[in-house]
């Protein structure tokens, strides 16, 4: 059995859409998969009550979810206490612009997808999140996983420019 499989048998995964046909493909899909427990919630007072009942390991969070949007409700899940604040979420956005992406982007989600969606590509999504996590930040302006995609690279040695640049510059100025 592969390492994505054991960690979707424990995922608890709370799907926030107010599409019901969307939330329904989902919720088959991981089903299908075998995801250990799924909840679906269409409105914004009801996913508040699904968190003060469950432990989720993941969540599906609309965009345009509830009165706010679903920036607003990723905000708030992650100044939650406790592990579900820390807990993947994957934002399904309608019609992805700009704005939008930056603004899921900075309200702390994990993965963006547009519709529309695939099980493919829900898959692809869900296993690399799942098999690689991004750290966890916590700063002044912003609580979520780690923005940058690549991990960044780190120089070991004297210096990082090189010695080389130093003999063109001086050979320049003569």
């Amino acid at each position: 059995m592969s390492t994505a499989r054991l960690e979707f048998e424990r995922m608890r995964v709370l799907i926030a859409l107010s599409n019901p046909q969307l939330a329904e493909f989902i919720l088959h899909y991981l089903k299908d998969n075998r995801v250990g427990a799924v909840q679906l919630a269409q409105s914004t007072p009801v996913a508040l009550n699904r968190l003060k009942d469950g432990r989720f390991t993941h969540f599906f969070l609309d965009y345009e979810f509830g009165d706010r949007g679903g920036a607003d409700f990723a905000r708030f899940m992650r100044v939650m206490d406790g592990p579900m604040a820390e807990a993947p979420i994957m934002m399904i956005i309608p019609n992805p612009d700009r704005a939008k992406v930056f603004s899921a982007r900075d309200s702390g989600v994990n993965e963006i997808l547009g519709l529309p969606l695939t099980a493919k590509l829900l898959q692809t999504r869900l296993a690399h999140m799942t098999n690689n996590p991004k750290p966890f930040i916590r700063a002044p302006g912003y609580i979520g996983p780690c923005r940058r995609r690549d991990p960044a690279q780190i120089y070991h040695g004297d210096e990082r420019r090189g010695s080389g640049s130093r003999k063109v510059l001086a050979s320049n100025m003569a």
